[in-house]
């Protein structure tokens, strides 16, 4: 912060106490020498526990050194990447501390993004060995950029059960990169950002966030390609706690509350909209939480204050910071009689820098609004092959305590006079939806790739209960039916980009507005309709119960009225996170469990009626709408994910 020297060991009184069982920080050290650490201390406590299958300290250390060993056979050396092509489990984590002991850096890709992406992301990064699942293997082989060995992970694992071998004799220091994670770009395709293992101790150990030590538990919910993985896999590991993950990629609030029920969670990190959600749905029925830690967009006090009145006693954390810092870098927890009506993202970390700087990277006065900048241990390397992008972005600014390395983060932020920052929106184009960073430029450039589209302008579109993508499309042929045309542009767009970038509408436009000095004028495009202008369901007069519950539902989420019976959700601009809204009022109005994923390949107001009263195959046009919703299915596995 602007009064004290950020990089030193002070904290504020708001901080939590330390754990006197934690590791001292140690900017020089590798991760898998703290895990190590911890596993000659305690090796026969419980590491990871994902269902059914624990693993102690010992046994995942020992199978992770034998794993790296066959890493260093197949060729891997240290700086290589090695991919992850994986989804959330335990032997995922042994994977990750394998690649770590062998000196390279993994690189999570989730299989659910659509070919074009996945290609891309694995040509750039280059992987010596990609580790998969049986179920995925086809799906790899099949991508053209694929040059490195593609490895069954489970078989490798079962070939080394029984070897007890040292690790690798590999010299890794903190410097040394530790994974590179994708995020959305603004030049029109994903940028890697390389994260070192000092970063990521930076974040885990002797932090003035949060304490878990040995005896704790830590919730993993997030996929392993959203940084808000790093937070909870790292934060137990280094500290000798117990990792809890959810055992398959199926989420819903009430299957979270298990868990956490059934593991005695302490610790749990959530994405904003969906801390919300589970202050809207949970009891008292989870004595274990001592902290809920939530991010990504901005908090509701409203929500901050209902979880209170329920775990008065749990700690709660409203957190901020980019990927480029390793997941976050301000946090503040509000007390139980927080009364306030707006959230600020707190004060630095332990051993990280804020900065608030003006033209000419100059440190502006407390009360001024500027550019957000970070320096500390948590930064990133950089971005991978990209020394023009960090060079642009990872910059020396003359702080009040020097000159320091900062990451300019695009936010706009605010000094208020108690020290603690306020978030004031952003510099460039960059959004966040349900914790998910967007850049709209990424979008663009893509739909511009369509041969059959001229231009391309994509914008956010507010509304009172939610934030959604809308394209407006110029047609190559201006001839081109405009209905027609945007829906099928939307189409092509599915197999280039994650489904969460993909727009919830767009229209076809002649011509973009423009301004007097030549330039798209954005601000003269027309909003596009919150309504639905598909003509109405012959039956949505006289659907029946569980239809009309199911259509409340959807009006309530979605601010739209008169939903037609057999229209897809996502079509009409739902999110995931939405859907699981859904999920939590319909498991109350029925007083009775509904597997979540039903709602995802049931998602027409019909489809799911009929499933859920036992009925028939359902109609053509939803099983269409089915099949485009499975795309979005990835949004269930990353929920608690992408604050990146």
């Amino acid at each position: 912060m602007n009064r004290k020297d950020p990089l030193t060991a002070q904290h504020d009184p708001f901080c939590v106490p330390r754990s006197n069982h934690m590791v001292a920080y140690d900017r020089n050290r590798s991760l898998q020498d703290v895990f190590h650490q911890h596993a000659r201390a305690q090796p026969d406590r419980v590491a990871l526990t994902f269902g059914d299958r624990p693993y102690g300290y010992h046994e995942a250390d020992r199978l992770s050194s034998a794993l790296a060993h066959r890493l260093l056979e197949l060729g891997v050396r240290k700086g290589d990447v090695v991919g992850l092509f994986l989804p959330r489990s335990a032997e995922t984590v042994i994977a990750m501390l394998a690649i770590l002991k062998a000196g390279a850096a993994y690189t999570p890709i989730d299989p659910v993004y659509p070919a074009e992406h996945l290609d891309y992301v694995i040509g750039d990064c280059a992987p010596k060995v990609i580790f998969t699942t049986a179920t995925d293997h086809a799906k790899l082989a099949a991508i053209a950029s694929v040059r490195g060995k593609i490895v069954e992970l489970g078989n490798a694992l079962r070939q080394i059960e029984d070897r007890d071998i040292e690790p690798p004799s590999v010299p890794v220091g903190g410097g040394d990169m530790a994974y590179v994670m994708y995020t959305s770009g603004s030049t029109g395709r994903p940028k890697g950002v390389m994260i070192p293992h000092r970063a990521i101790a930076d974040l885990a150990l002797e932090q003035s966030y949060v304490n878990v030590g040995p005896g704790d538990v830590v919730l993993n919910a997030a996929t392993i390609s959203f940084d808000g993985a790093t937070m909870e896999i790292w934060c137990a590991l280094l500290n000798g706690s117990t990792l809890a993950g959810l055992p398959d990629p199926t989420f819903s609030v009430s299957r979270l509350c298990d868990v956490i029920r059934r593991e005695n969670v302490n610790f749990v990190v959530l994405t904003t909209g969906l801390f919300n959600l589970f202050a809207d749905s949970v009891d008292g029925s989870m004595p274990s939480l001592t902290h809920v830690l939530f991010g990504g967009e901005v908090a509701s006090a409203t929500h901050i204050r209902k979880f209170h009145r329920i775990y008065p006693h749990c700690r709660v954390t409203n957190g901020y910071g980019p990927t480029e810092a390793t997941t976050m870098v301000t946090c503040f927890s509000p007390p139980p009689d927080f009364a306030g009506t707006d959230v600020p993202i707190g004060k630095a970390i332990a051993r990280t820098g804020i900065h608030i700087i003006g033209e000419g990277n100059r440190e502006l006065s407390d009360g001024e609004v500027g550019e957000l900048a970070i320096s500390g241990d948590c930064l990133a390397l950089g971005y991978f092959k990209r020394p023009d992008l960090t060079d642009e972005k990872f910059r020396t600014v003359e702080t009040r305590q020097g000159p320091r390395r900062c990451y300019l983060t695009g936010d706009l932020a605010r000094v208020e006079p108690d020290g603690t920052i306020t978030f004031k929106g952003r510099a460039d184009r960059q959004v966040k939806i349900d914790g998910k960073r967007i850049e709209l430029d990424e979008i663009e450039a893509a739909l511009r790739r369509d041969p059959e589209i001229d231009d391309a302008i994509v914008s956010c579109q507010a509304t009172p209960t939610s934030k959604r993508i809308v394209a407006y499309l110029k047609p190559r042929d201006a001839g081109t039916s405009h209905p027609a045309f945007a829906s099928a542009a939307l189409t092509r767009l599915r197999a280039a980009v994650p489904a969460f970038m993909v727009p919830s509408a767009a229209v076809a436009v002649d011509a973009f507005p423009m301004t007097q000095a030549g330039k798209v004028d954005r601000a003269r495009l027309a909003p596009i309709s919150l309504q639905d202008d598909a003509p109405a369901s012959p039956r949505a007069s006289s659907r029946s119960p569980i239809e009309a519950t199911i259509a409340r539902l959807w009006s309530d989420v979605l601010g739209r009225d008169a939903i037609p019976l057999d229209r897809n959700f996502f079509d009409l601009g739902g999110t995931s996170l939405q859907l699981m809204r859904v999920h939590v009022g319909l498991e109350g109005a029925l007083q009775r469990s509904v597997d979540v994923m039903a709602l995802f390949t049931h998602p027409t107001i019909r489809g799911l009626a009929n499933f859920l009263e036992g009925r028939g195959p359902v109609a053509r046009s939803a099983m269409t709408a089915t099949h485009r919703a499975a795309i979005r299915r990835q949004s269930l596995s990353q929920i608690s994910r992408n604050r990146s």
